[in-house]
C-alpha cells in the first residue's frame, strides 16, 4: 500500500505451484523486496528476465519492486511488459491499475482492475484458486493506495481473497491495514488480524512489525518496540523492523538509540541508494537538518537523482531557515512531481519558505491548501490562520479557524483563537459563538467570559441594550484576586470602565460609577481608560458624589 498509512507494504507471497523455474531466486527477490533492499532485488529479477524475458511473473515482481520504492512509471513498464508477454497471467493486469490509481486515473484503474479479476477467473486460463486470491489480494492493495483511498471497495476485494484463500497471511496482514485507514482511532481490529497473520505464519517479522506500527501511530512508543524487539528476533535480517523501532526511540526522544538502529538498517541495506534516501529523511525527521542536507548534496554529487531527496532538500533549507535556497528547490521539486504525489506537507513547507520571505498572506493561502488536501492534519488550518494572523488578514484567519473547528480534531483553544480572530475581523457573531464554545470547554477561568463581553460590545455598538454587561461581570468574578492586581489587571480595568459607564449612562447610579471608576484609577495601569476614569471622577456629575458599594454578587 503506497502513500498512506503503510508505506512500503509488499503484499505478495510467492505461493508454491504459481512461480515458474526461476522460483527460488524469485522467492529470494520477494523476500529483499519486502526488506527494502530494492537495488539488490531488482538485480536478480532484471537477471531472470535476461534469461527469460517472457516470465510474465518476474515482470509483475520486478514491478512490485519499483512500485514500492515509489518509481511508478518504472513499475508501469515492467506491468505492461508482463501483459505484453503472457496476457492471461492476472497479476500484471492488478499492477496496471495500482499505478493508475496512484496517479489518480481512477476509472482507467478500476477497468484495470475489472480486467485482472475477469483474467484470474477465466475458466480458461485454468487459473490456481491461490493465484486468483493473490489477485484480488493486488486489486484490493491498488484501491487502498494513493492519497484517495477507496477503503470499501478495498475491504471487498481483500475478503473476496480470503474466502478464496483463508491460509494466506498476507490477505490478513492487509485487511488490517485496511481497517486501520478506515477508522484510525480502533486498533482492535487490525491488531487481531496481524496476529492471525502471525499464527499463520511464525516465521515472519511482517506481521509484528506492522503490529508496532499501530502502536507507533498510537504513540504508545513502548509497545510498538516490544514488538518490534519480537519482529527482529524472528528475523535479524528484516530491515524495516529496525526502521520502524528507530522511529519510535525517536518518538521516545531516544535519539540515540533511533541512530543506532537506522545504522544497522543502512548496515543491511549496504550500498542501497534507496536506504540512504530514507536516513537523509530520518535525518531530517530527528532535526538533524544540517547532516540531512549534506548527506543529500552528496548523493546528488554522484548523480542520484531523486524527487523525494529534493523534498526533504527543500524541508532541511525551510528549517535551516535559507529562504532563498528553499524556494529555489521547492519550485525545482514541485516542477518534477506529479500532481497526484503532492502532500499535504509539501505545500506546508512551500508556505513556510515564502513566510520567510516575509510574505504571511500568501503563505497562509498555501497551507490552506495543505489543509484541505485528502488526510492532511486539521492542525495546518491552525497554521494557515497564525500566518494571516500576521498579515492582519483577520477575515481570512476567521475562515482558517472555523475550518479547524469543523474539522473531525477539535481542541478547546480553537475556538480561542477563533473568538480572537473574530474580534479582530469585526465578525463579532462567530466571536460570541466561539467563546460561549469556550466557555463550555473552560467554565472556570475568566477569559471566555471576556472574550463573550468584547464580542456583544461589538454587537451593540451604540449601547443600547448594554447587553456585555453580564459577561463582563461574570469575567471579574472568575478573575482570581491576584490576577485582578497582577496580569489580569488591564483586563479586570476594561471590565470596570465598562460597569463604570454602564451604571452613570444607563441606570444612572452614580455611586455605583463613582465607585467602579474609582477601582480603575485604583489598578493604576497607565492606559486610556486609567485617564479617562480619572477624568470621570473628576466631572461635574461625579466630583461631590459619595460612592457607594460596587462589589459583585
Amino acid at each position: 500500500m503506497k502513500q498512506n498509512i503503510f508505506r512500503n507494504t509488499l503484499v505478495i507471497t510467492a505461493f508454491a505451484g504459481v512461480l515458474n523455474v526461476g522460483a527460488q531466486s524469485v522467492a529470494e527477490a520477494i523476500t529483499l523486496t519486502e526488506s527494502e533492499r530494492f537495488e539488490r532485488a531488482s538485480s536478480i529479477l532484471r537477471g531472470l528476465l535476461q534469461t527469460n524475458a517472457t516470465d510474465g511473473e518476474a515482470w509483475f515482481y520486478l514491478g512490485e519492486n519499483y512500485f514500492e520504492n515509489d518509481r511508478e512509471d518504472s513499475a508501469a513498464y515492467c506491468y505492461n511488459k508482463g501483459v505484453e508477454v503472457n496476457p492471461r497471467q492476472p497479476l500484471n493486469h492488478a499492477g496496471q491499475g495500482k499505478v493508475l490509481w496512484v496517479k489518480g486515473q481512477r476509472d482507467e484503474a478500476i477497468a484495470k482492475f475489472t480486467e485482472a479479476i475477469t483474467t484470474a477467473t477465466d475458466k480458461a486460463n485454468k487459473v490456481p484458486k491461490k493465484l486468483q486470491a493473490q489477485t484480488q489480494r493486488e486489486v484490493a492493495e491498488g484501491y487502498a493506495s494513493g492519497n484517495t483511498p477507496d477503503w470499501s471497495k478495498a475491504m471487498a476485494a481483500v475478503d473476496a481473497a480470503i474466502g478464496l484463500d483463508a491460509t494466506d497471511p498476507e490477505a490478513y496482514i492487509l485487511k488490517g491495514d485496511i481497517m486501520w485507514g478506515q477508522n484510525p482511532t480502533d486498533a482492535s481490529g487490525p491488531i487481531a488480524l496481524y496476529k492471525k497473520a502471525s499464527d499463520l505464519r511464525t516465521t515472519s517479522a511482517k506481521p509484528l512489525t506492522r503490529r508496532g506500527l499501530v502502536y507507533h501511530r498510537a504513540k504508545n512508543f513502548d509497545a510498538a518496540i516490544v514488538e518490534y524487539d519480537k519482529a527482529i528476533a524472528i528475523e535479524p535480517g528484516f530491515a524495516p523492523a529496525f526502521r520502524g523501532r528507530a522511529e519510535s526511540y525517536f518518538g521516545k526522544r531516544d535519539f540515540q538509540k533511533a541512530k543506532g538502529d537506522y545504522d544497522e538498517y543502512l548496515k543491511l541495506n549496504s550500498g542501497s541508494q534507496s536506504a540512504m534516501v530514507r536516513y537523509a529523511q530520518f535525518l531530517y525527521l530527528v532535526q538533524d537538518y544540517k547532516p540531512s542536507l549534506d548527506l543529500i548534496s552528496k548523493l546528488q554529487s554522484t548523480g542520484v537523482d531523486n524527487n523525494t531527496l529534493m523534498r526533504i532538500k527543500g524541508y532541511n533549507q525551510v528549517e535551516l531557515k535559507d529562504s532563498l535556497n528553499a524556494m529555489a528547490t521547492l519550485d525545482a521539486y514541485f516542477a518534477k512531481q506529479p500532481q497526484e504525489k503532492v502532500i499535504p506537507s509539501d505545500l506546508q513547507y512551500y508556505g513556510r519558505a515564502v513566510a520567510l520571505t516575509g510574505n504571511d498572506s500568501l503563505a497562509g493561502e498555501k497551507i490552506m491548501v495543505a489543509a484541505a488536501m485528502p488526510n492532511a492534519d486539521p492542525e495546518l488550518y491552525m497554521e494557515a490562520g497564525s500566518y494571516f494572523q500576521k498579515a492582519k488578514m483577520f477575515g481570512r484567519a476567521v475562515a482558517a479557524y472555523q475550518a479547524k473547528t469543523n474539522s473531525a480534531k477539535v481542541a478547546v483553544n480553537d475556538w480561542y483563537y477563533l473568538g480572537g480572530a473574530a474580534q479582530k475581523a469585526g465578525a463579532y457573531a462567530v466571536a460570541d459563538m466561539a467563546w460561549t464554545k469556550y466557555i463550555e470547554k473552560q467554565p472556570n477561568i475568566y477569559q471566555g467570559y471576556l472574550g463573550r463581553a468584547r464580542a456583544n460590545v461589538g454587537l451593540d455598538p451604540d449601547k443600547t441594550t448594554w447587553q456585555a454587561k453580564p459577561f463582563f461581570e461574570d469575567a471579574l468574578r472568575k478573575m482570581k484576586p491576584e490576577e485582578i492586581t497582577g496580569k489580569a489587571a488591564k483586563d479586570a480595568e476594561e471590565a470596570m470602565f465598562y460597569l463604570g459607564f454602564y451604571s452613570f449612562y444607563s441606570t444612572k447610579e452614580l455611586p455605583i460609577a463613582k465607585c467602579w471608576f474609582e477601582k480603575v484609577k485604583g489598578l493604576n495601569t497607565g492606559t486610556e481608560r486609567t485617564k479617562q476614569s480619572s477624568d470621570m471622577l473628576l466631572s461635574k456629575e461625579l466630583k461631590d458624589v459619595a460612592p457607594a458599594a460596587c462589589e459583585l454578587q
